[in-house]
C-alpha cells in the first residue's frame, strides 16, 4: 500500500492519519479480507483541540479532513467507504476524481468508538501491497469562504490562525510550526489548479507569482502587497485555500526534497 499523503503540514503533526497508515500495515503478510476498519478516536480528538480554541481563532478558518484514492491504471474504486458507530452507518461520498469533500462534520457527529471501513469485496484475497490504489488521508486547515473573492484582512487573519490551529495539534511540538506566510489555493484536479488574480477595488491586477507543490498554487503575502492589491479573485466553482508556509518548508515537513 503506498504511504499516506497528509496535507500540506500536516506531516508535521504526526496526525491520527498516520494511525491509519499502521493499522493498514500491521497486517501486511496477509491477505484482505471484503472489508477492513480504521479507529477514527484519534482524529476525532484533534477535532476536538481545533473546537477548543477561542472563536475569534476559527472564524476565518478551519479543519478539513478528506479522503482520497489514487487508483492504479485499470482498477476500479472500493465498493464503498463509511463510517460506522453504534448509531449507526454514514456513507462517504466521493466525487469523479474519487475525493471526498470535508468529513469534519461526519466525524465530529459519530462517537468515539466510530471507525472508518472500506468494503471492498471483489479484492477479497489480494494481499496489501497488491490493493491497486493508495488510500490518503488529509488533515488541513482551510478558508471556511470559497466564494471566489478575498479581502486581504481575511488572508492575513487566516494565515495567523491557521498557525494557531496547527500549533494546538502539535501541542508541546507547536515551537516546530513555521511562520505561514503563503496561501495555497488547489482545485480537484491536481494537474490544472485553479487561476488566481490579484484584485484592487474590485479590478484585476494581473495574476500573482506562485511557487506549484502538490497540486496547489502557493502565493506568497508580500507578492500580494506589492502589488498593491487588496484581494484575490480565484476562479471556479470550487477550490480549497490553505494557509501555509514556503514550498521548500512544506516538503521538508512531507519528508519531500
Amino acid at each position: 500500500m503506498k504511504p499516506i499523503r497528509l496535507t500540506l503540514i500536516a506531516a508535521l503533526c504526526l496526525s491520527s492519519a498516520n494511525a491509519f497508515a499502521d493499522e493498514a500495515e500491521t497486517d501486511a503478510p496477509k491477505a484482505m479480507g471484503p472489508e477492513y476498519c480504521f479507529p477514527a478516536a484519534g482524529i476525532q480528538e484533534t477535532l476536538a483541540k481545533f473546537d477548543s480554541l477561542k472563536d475569534k481563532k476559527r472564524d476565518t478558518v478551519g479543519p478539513e479532513i478528506a479522503i482520497s484514492l489514487e487508483m492504479e491504471e485499470g482498477e476500479n474504486p472500493p465498493e464503498r467507504i463509511e463510517i460506522r458507530d453504534e448509531a449507526g452507518v454514514m456513507p462517504v461520498t466521493f466525487d469523479d476524481y474519487h475525493r471526498t469533500h470535508n468529513l469534519t462534520d461526519q466525524l465530529r457527529d459519530a462517537s468515539l468508538a466510530a471507525e472508518l471501513c472500506v468494503v471492498d469485496p471483489d479484492r477479497a484475497g489480494r494481499l496489501p501491497t497488491e490493493r491497486g490504489y493508495a488510500f490518503n488521508v488529509g488533515m488541513g486547515v482551510r478558508f471556511k469562504r470559497t466564494n471566489g473573492t478575498h479581502m486581504m484582512a481575511e488572508i492575513e487573519d487566516g494565515l495567523k490562525d491557521g498557525r494557531s490551529h496547527y500549533k494546538k495539534m502539535v501541542g508541546a511540538m507547536g515551537f516546530m510550526v513555521p511562520k505561514f506566510d503563503h496561501v495555497a489555493i488547489s482545485g480537484r484536479d491536481d494537474a490544472n489548479p485553479p487561476r488566481v488574480w490579484a484584485t484592487a477595488d474590485g479590478a484585476d491586477l494581473g495574476e500573482p507569482a506562485f511557487e506549484l507543490y502538490d497540486g496547489a498554487r502557493m502565493i506568497h503575502i508580500d507578492t500580494l502587497e506589492d502589488m498593491g492589491a487588496d484581494g484575490l479573485r480565484i476562479e471556479g466553482d470550487y477550490y480549497r485555500m490553505s494557509p501555509s508556509p514556503d514550498a521548500k518548508t512544506v516538503a521538508r515537513f512531507a519528508g519531500g526534497d
